[in-house]
C-alpha cells in the first residue's frame, strides 16, 4: 500500500477520537483507552452473560450528540466540566501525534485525494466543514467533491435516528480527515443504503468504491464503519464483498477501516462484541 505524500491518520468513532457534535464546530473526544496526554478512561466491561446473543445487536454510527450552540469551540476543561468527557482541538491532536514536524517536512496531503465513504452522507456537510475551519482557523481544503455512484441518496429525514447518525458520522469523518491532512482534496462518496450489520449496505459501498477505483479518483479510501463478525451468515458472504479491496491492492490504493475495537460508549451500551470488516480480511483473502 502507499500514501503518496499524504499524511492519513484514521480518526474514527472508536479509534483515535470520538466525535462530539457541539455546535458550531466539532472537536475530538478522548479516545477510549489513552488520550494525547497519556490519560486513560476506566471502562467496566460487561461479563459473558451480558454479551450473550449480541450477534443480533444493530450498531449505529457512534457519534454522540451533546452540547449547545456557543460562540467558540469548547476547551478540554469545558467539556470535562459540562459533559464529563474530554475534547480536543485540531491543534491538540496534531501536537499529540507530532504532526507539526511532518508538515514542516512538506507532507500535508497536497496533491492527493482522501476518499471518505459513508451511508447517506450529510446534507449540511459543506456548511459544517466551513464552520469547523473558521472555528479552528484552518484553511479550506483544495476541494470537497460529493458523488453518489451507487445510486441516488434518499431524502434526508431529520426524524430518522439512522440518517441523523450517519450525518454526524459524515461530518466527523470529513472534518477530521481535513484537520489531519489539510492539503488533501476530499472526495465524499455517499451510498443510498445504511450499513448496519451483516451484509446490509455493503454491496452499495463496494460498488461505489469500485467506481472510485476504476476511475482513479483517490489515493486513500477511509471507511469509518464496521460490522459484527457474527452477523455475516458465512465466509462466502464476506468473500463476495472483496472486489473493491482486490482493485485497491492492484492499484496500490490504501484502504483504512474501523478496527472493531469497542469504544467506551459502545461498551456501555453492550455492543462490545468482536467485530470485523471485510477490509480487515484483505490480506488473508488475497493470499
Amino acid at each position: 500500500m502507499r500514501i503518496a505524500r499524504l499524511l492519513a491518520v484514521a480518526v474514527g468513532v472508536c479509534g483515535l477520537a470520538a466525535g462530539v457534535a457541539a455546535a458550531p464546530g466539532s472537536v475530538a473526544a478522548r479516545p477510549a483507552a489513552t488520550g494525547p496526554a497519556g490519560s486513560s478512561v476506566a471502562v467496566s466491561l460487561p461479563g459473558p452473560a451480558a454479551l450473550a446473543g449480541l450477534a443480533d445487536v444493530t450498531v449505529r454510527p457512534g457519534v454522540q450528540h451533546v452540547g449547545r450552540a456557543q460562540a467558540s469551540p469548547p476547551t478540554t476543561a469545558d467539556c470535562e466540566k459540562a459533559y464529563k468527557v474530554a475534547c480536543y482541538s485540531p491543534a491538540q491532536i496534531r501536537q499529540a501525534y507530532h504532526l507539526p514536524a511532518v508538515y514542516a517536512g512538506g507532507v500535508t496531503g497536497q496533491g492527493t485525494t482522501i476518499v471518505i465513504v459513508d451511508s447517506f452522507g450529510s446534507p449540511t456537510i459543506r456548511t459544517d466543514l466551513g464552520t469547523f475551519d473558521r472555528a479552528f482557523g484552518l484553511p479550506a481544503p483544495p476541494s470537497l467533491t460529493i458523488i453518489h455512484p451507487a445510486g441516488a441518496i434518499p431524502a434526508y429525514d431529520p426524524n430518522s435516528t439512522d440518517m441523523v447518525g450517519w450525518a454526524g458520522e459524515t461530518t466527523l469523518d470529513v472534518e477530521w480527515a481535513h484537520a489531519v491532512a489539510p492539503g488533501a482534496r476530499i472526495l465524499l462518496v455517499e451510498t443510498p443504503v445504511s450499513e448496519t450489520e451483516g451484509t446490509q449496505g455493503f454491496p452499495q459501498i463496494v460498488a461505489a468504491e469500485q467506481y472510485v477505483l476504476r476511475h482513479h479518483l483517490g489515493d486513500v479510501i477511509s471507511q469509518s464503519f464496521s460490522a459484527t463478525e457474527q452477523t455475516f451468515p458465512s465466509k462466502a458472504s464476506v468473500q463476495a464483498l472483496r472486489a473493491a479491496y482486490q482493485l485497491a491492492a492492484q492499484d496500490h490504493v490504501t484502504v483504512l477501516a474501523a478496527s472493531g475495537v469497542s469504544c467506551r460508549q459502545q461498551v456501555l451500551h453492550f455492543a462490545g462484541v468482536r467485530a470485523i470488516h471485510p477490509a480487515v480480511l484483505l490480506r488473508s483473502l488475497l493470499d
